[in-house]
């Protein structure tokens, strides 16, 4: 959701909000908007695939900036799609745009324009349970839950989100904009020190009060008049035309290029109650059909943004998909939790796919085409109870159409196009008989739920000693992306897939030490070395993780492009089947700037496997690991 030029007008009257210093607190967070202003706010290269790695130390940077000052961060998750399908025109528009910009980054056209990575929700969950930073995925959109879990908490609600200045929150709402994330020193009056974040802090009776007759009740006015994600608001051009301009009290600043806040200023200035303000509103209607749609979007805005009598305590509903059949309580629970990704809750909802765009080579097929057999599992388990209804049985590969409940709307790229595919994930009834259906899953055994991961992947018996599940997955998701790539990724990408794989296993050790837990022959090799060995190796590697040339290969970054893709149905996969191989930590895969430059690298080299071997020190067992993955991987495809 949000407001249209609200957040603008608060820039404008910085009087509305006071200086606050934040610390010892709880603090109820906006987790999508601060996924997306982390990711902006770092300087990490931002066109080369995803440099997770980094995206991770940010995180945890900002987690330890709050733990400093005694700040207990709860994270909450916009989850599934709103179910009355209002915002489906704003998610076609949103992706399109998307497209746009992921096209001029990859034919060197913008510089400015940036792309969040695919895998970049997933690694922010990743780094949250790995430092134990409370968090949940909600049922729907998160603003109307983090409103009420900060006034059950009675703390403030930190996000960019013009929607928190209409949602009543009692301890206030903190732009993230407005905070300082440099710790500073303050004294208590006994002298004992506190470390604290400046920043302001906004409350809703601040603004409301600044008008006398109508108080709180101008909020939803403001949110209907002004425009939000619900609400059309060319239904309301007739009424702003209708208004004029008229002398009001200048407790606002507002400049001339905001004639309609100046007119809605104004006028609910000029109102002595909420109902007289509906009641002109609605004679502003030219027909009794428009008449209909104000009331609509009246009752939509009301409910929204009023949160009398709304508890977290009280049971959330969300038991039934858009074809009327029920979603198992399981399904709902691992979702909350955020142990379920949000794609899938969205796909049982309104049998819809939007495939993120990605920097990719605009001229070859979407980077999604390569792994689309697997998501036809992936479908093929989610709509189990349906398949099974229709009594349809065709080909995997070649599928037939089906009646609606059996079939998924992608939509993704083609050429320069985003287009809608229909997918019918109906299978022949030997490999249907094989999968588990959504109401059954948390029931089988482990070994059930890795045998249809294997299925689906089709991954071989590698013959490597010391090979945990976790990276047997890793190694399984990879020949899969080399089996399908299209174009072909070449083996100087998987050589530098290989290769990122160490390097990020040798640069968490020297940064951090041995865990405790390393379980395989690339741990073995590394915490087999002398300490001074892995550091010198390590500064070789990371040489490659610094920008060197800003132009990009649309060509070389394809193939990482379809690598991504596969590890992220791979993994929903795997999460759907509740994790039956351990749950890869991206940031420890993949690096995008690393893998860009490496390969580059490869090219120039007559002997890439010699230079390899040369680059990991001939003096250590890192050229035989790296020898036994990719012989492997090779070995697997003949």
């Amino acid at each position: 959701m949000g407001i249209l030029r609200l957040t603008s007008f608060m820039d404008e009257n910085p009087q509305i909000l006071k200086e606050f210093q934040l610390h010892d607190t709880k603090l109820v967070i906006d987790g999508k908007n601060l996924l997306h202003l982390i990711f902006e706010g770092s300087k990490i290269n931002k066109k080369r695939g995803g440099d997770y790695d980094r995206f991770a130390c940010e995180i945890v940077k900002f987690f330890s900036i709050l733990k400093a000052c005694n700040i207990k961060p709860y994270v909450l998750f916009d989850g599934g799609d709103d179910p009355s399908d209002r915002k489906f025109n704003t998610k076609l528009r949103g992706l399109r745009e998307r497209l746009e910009k992921a096209m001029r980054i990859s034919s060197g056209q913008s510089k400015k324009n940036n792309v969040m990575p695919i895998l970049a929700y997933d690694t922010f969950k990743s780094v949250l349970f790995e430092i134990n930073v409370p968090f949940n995925v909600c049922d729907f959109e998160a603003d109307e839950e983090i409103a009420i879990l900060a006034n059950e908490f009675n703390c403030p609600v930190l996000s960019l989100d013009s929607d928190f200045y209409i949602l009543p929150i009692n301890a206030g709402y903190i732009p993230f904009n407005s905070v300082c994330l440099e710790p500073q020193e303050g004294k208590r009056w006994n002298n004992s020190v506190y470390h604290y974040l400046p920043a302001r802090i906004y409350y809703v009776d601040s603004f409301a009060t600044c008008f006398h007759a109508l108080g709180r009740n101008v909020l939803p006015l403001i949110a209907l008049l002004l425009g939000n994600d619900y609400v059309d608001r060319e239904i309301f051009y007739p009424f702003f035309s209708s208004l004029r301009f008229c002398k009001y009290e200048q407790q606002f600043n507002i400049p001339d290029f905001f004639p309609k806040m100046r007119k809605l200023i104004s006028w609910l200035n000029s109102l002595d109650t909420y109902d007289e303000g509906i009641q002109k509103i609605l004679s502003s209607a030219c027909t009794s059909e428009d008449k209909e749609t104000i009331l609509s979007a009246i009752n939509i805005t009301e409910k929204a943004y009023t949160l009398d009598n709304k508890s977290l305590s009280t049971e959330k509903i969300l038991q039934i998909s858009n074809n009327g059949l029920t979603i198992p309580s399981w399904v709902l629970n691992f979702h909350r939790e955020g142990r379920l990704p949000s794609e899938l809750i969205k796909i049982l909802q309104s049998r819809r796919n939007f495939l993120k765009p990605q920097i990719e080579d605009i001229t070859s097929p979407s980077s999604y085409q390569c792994c689309a057999r697997l998501r036809k599992y992936v479908y093929c388990i989610l709509l189990s109870e349906d398949v099974g209804n229709a009594g349809v049985q065709s080909s995997l590969d070649n599928g037939t159409e089906a009646n609606g409940k059996c079939a998924v709307e992608e939509y993704d790229r083609k050429g320069y196009e985003l287009v809608k595919k229909v997918v019918c994930p109906i299978k022949n009834a030997k490999i249907f008989d094989m999968l588990p259906k959504l109401s059954e899953i948390h029931t089988l055994l482990p070994t059930v739920r890795e045998k249809t991961v294997r299925l689906a992947l089709d991954i071989p018996l590698f013959n490597i000693f010391h090979l945990s599940k976790d990276l047997e997955f890793i190694l399984g998701i990879v020949l899969f992306w080399k089996k399908n790539a299209q174009p072909n990724a070449t083996e100087n990408h998987l050589r530098s897939v290989l290769v990122c794989l160490i390097m990020l296993k040798l640069t968490s050790i020297v940064r951090r030490g041995s865990t405790g837990h390393e379980q395989n022959l690339i741990d073995d090799a590394v915490l087999g070395m002398p300490v001074k060995a892995r550091k010198q190796i390590n500064m070789r590697l990371l040489m490659f993780s610094h920008i060197r040339d800003d132009r990009l290969d649309s060509n070389l970054i394809h193939g990482f492009a379809q690598l991504q893709a596969c590890f992220k149905t791979a993994m929903d996969l795997n999460f759907l089947l509740l994790c039956p191989f351990p749950t890869p930590c991206i940031y420890q895969i993949f690096s995008g700037t690393f893998l860009y430059n490496f390969v580059v690298e490869l090219w120039k080299r007559r002997n890439p496997d010699m230079f390899v071997c040369e680059l990991l020190s001939k003096n250590s067992d890192l050229p035989k690991v790296y020898e036994i993955l990719y012989s492997a991987v090779m070995n697997s495809l003949l």
